[in-house]
């Protein structure tokens, strides 16, 4: 079975040492707006990076730029190089073919991003097909194996299932089982965890943690509005703000002495929501 990351060969000396993603100047304009405005940065193998920011930054079109997925009407600029190659201005064919198999991404609503028609086996068994040339009865093998991977007690029922059929932490499983199943070199996930409860986010979040501290792990940016669900994940983070980035730095760094504003905004809300809730003295009544 090749299972080869990222369609790439062995990297050996400078091709081992060159970042797996680099962007320069990344620019995306919008109905008549730039919303994302010279975004600079390098991703190294396996490294684990957080891009914070609040609504409207330009984080998630940021992530989207990267794989060729942004809304009709959007206009990407700029560099974006996966293994020393320039990915913007590929034709979507070529594109299509890094989607996936080189660069992964995970949404933040899992369910509309799956094929509610679809049994789960199916769709997970798909990029395997199309990017590793599997064989149908070895696409449905490795989807079950993908599916344990990331936690179902019963994959061989998970298969079965349409995607209304599980809920949503289950779903989200699904999208990352989906996203790592040709083994990409870098994944992409949009604030994967937002819209799940507390428990089952930190149940993703584990997870997570466990597929970027395993052998040979992807890179990984992650991409969130809450500095605290980084900070768990990420060893760096760049904070974007109206569409550029304001401050990057180690985790550490950003929460001790944070710079911009934004950081210390965030900074601020992230320990506001861990302060336990002060208990004031009840006065007498006379």
């Amino acid at each position: 079975m090749n299972m080869e990351r990222g369609q790439a060969c062995v990297a050996t000396g400078a091709e081992h040492d060159r970042p797996v993603l680099e962007v320069e100047g990344l620019t995306v304009e919008l109905g008549g707006r730039r919303v994302v405005d010279g975004v600079d940065f390098r991703l190294g193998r396996g490294e684990r990076r957080g891009v914070i920011g609040e609504s409207g930054s330009g984080k998630s079109l940021t992530g989207l730029a990267l794989l060729g997925l942004l809304p009709t009407g959007a206009r990407a600029g700029g560099s974006v190089r996966f293994d020393g190659e320039e990915l913007l201005g590929l034709p979507e064919s070529r594109r299509a073919q890094f989607r996936g198999a080189s660069i992964a991404m995970v949404f933040q609503d899992a369910l509309s991003a799956l094929n509610p028609l679809v049994r789960v086996g199916r769709q997970v068994a798909e990029p395997l097909r199309r990017h590793r040339g599997l064989a149908r009865s070895e696409a449905h093998a490795a989807a079950i194996e993908m599916l344990a991977r990331v936690g179902f007690s019963d994959p061989e029922r998970a298969v079965r299932c349409c995607p209304p059929q599980l809920s949503g932490g289950q779903r989200q499983r699904v999208a990352l089982a989906m996203a790592l199943a040709c083994r990409p070199a870098v994944l992409v996930a949009d604030e994967p965890t937002t819209a799940l409860d507390v428990t089952v986010q930190a149940d993703i979040l584990a997870l997570l943690t466990d597929i970027a501290d395993g052998d040979d792990a992807p890179a990984l940016l992650f991409i969130s509005h809450d500095l605290a669900v980084v900070a768990q994940l990420c060893s760096s983070a760049m904070v974007m703000h109206n569409g550029t980035i304001v401050e990057h730095a180690p985790m550490t760094d950003l929460i001790r002495a944070p710079q911009h504003p934004q950081t210390v905004e965030l900074v601020e809300s992230a320990l506001s929501l861990e302060a336990p809730p002060r208990h004031h003295e009840r006065k007498a009544v006379s």
